[in-house]
């Protein structure tokens, strides 16, 4: 009688060891996955960051000479550059609608339409102010992490 005893106790801790592990491995499932979707939404965020001001200072620096503009596109900043191509000026508009950074190229003197611009990126909000050495660029990305660069301007090489 003694020995039965002690076999259903050996069972039972055997069988309380297997659902304290079956716990503690679903705990760490949990967990991990808590910490993995955190980072990969501070990874996108900075992608977002990152990717926006390489964009904008790409197109600044592939603009012949200093032909941008900062102008104001439905109350909102839009950064504005110029380029002559067989013998007509044409507009690149970059700025933000709807959450999303958009780019609409049109003939100068044309009107800009928010919502027929190409959708480039998401992006919360787009600040350009240009000074004396060249253009200041602040980006919101849509996780609300901001990000700002200076880009100099060209010099007679």
């Amino acid at each position: 009688m003694f020995g039965k005893k002690k076999h259903s106790t050996n069972m039972m801790f055997t069988v309380m060891l297997l659902c304290i592990f079956a716990l503690a491995a679903i705990f760490v499932a949990v967990l991990g996955a808590k910490v993995y979707a955190n980072s990969a939404e501070k990874l996108q965020a900075n992608f977002d960051t990152r990717t926006s001001i390489v964009y904008l200072s790409e197109k600044i620096r592939t603009c012949p000479g200093d032909a941008y503009d900062v102008r104001e596109l439905n109350g909102n900043t839009a950064l504005v550059l110029s380029q002559e191509v067989g013998g007509t000026t044409y507009e690149s508009w970059i700025y933000v609608h709807k959450e999303e950074l958009c780019e609409a190229v049109i003939a100068a003197g044309d009107t800009v339409s928010t919502a027929g611009g190409q959708q480039i990126m998401p992006l919360k909000s787009l600040d350009a102010e240009i000074t004396d050495g060249g253009i200041r660029i602040t980006v919101l990305t849509t996780e609300d992490q901001e990000s700002n660069t200076f880009i100099s301007r060209r010099t007679g090489l």
